[in-house]
């Protein structure tokens, strides 16, 4: 499966750009989370990939949809709470 540059293996979800960057989300640690401001917990490989400053903002659009795509394969452990205080931050 692929959304963008973003394929999905067993694994995990890995850029696939030609433009010589790289970043790849284990979906081992998919739902690890962090505190961010006014103590909200917010999934970490979300937060990792805005500080790459080389994701434009449509790249990070479509990992989005790839990181929930994935998360509905376990639907007992994704949070929806979560990723909207994510997706806020």
């Amino acid at each position: 499966m692929k959304f963008g540059n973003w394929n999905i293996t067993d694994s995990e979800i890995a850029w696939s750009g030609n433009d010589g960057n790289s970043f790849a989300v284990n979906r081992a640690t998919l739902f690890e989370t962090e505190i961010g401001a006014e103590s909200t917990k917010m999934y970490s490989w979300l937060v990792q990939a805005t500080d790459e400053e080389w994701l434009q903002e449509d790249a990070l659009y479509d990992l989005n949809f790839a990181f929930v795509f994935v998360a509905g394969k376990n639907p007992e452990q994704f949070d929806y709470e979560i990723l909207e205080d994510t997706l806020d931050y």
